[in-house]
């Protein structure tokens, strides 16, 4: 028997993958910032490193994930850079 992996949602495209192919955004007091450790507190939303998520995420998947507004201006940087 295998040891199961983490599976998240990338809130961008709606598909689910393993944790390690998604980088997690967590909200802070300064914004939504990259969890580059992947440990941070607080509630996180998962993304694919690729544009096309980050744009679906842009258009609102950050939104509905958080269940609160999100402007563009308070997100860190994309995971693609």
């Amino acid at each position: 028997m295998s040891a199961s992996r983490p599976i998240r949602t990338c809130v961008g495209c709606r598909r689910t993958d393993e944790r390690s192919a998604l980088r997690r955004y967590v909200r802070t007091d300064r914004g939504l910032v990259l969890d580059e450790a992947g440990g941070a507190p607080g509630r996180g939303v998962w993304v694919h490193p690729d544009r096309r998520c980050w744009d679906g995420a842009l258009r609102g998947g950050f939104a509905r994930a958080l269940r609160a507004p999100v402007r563009p201006d308070e997100i860190d940087r994309p995971p693609f850079e």
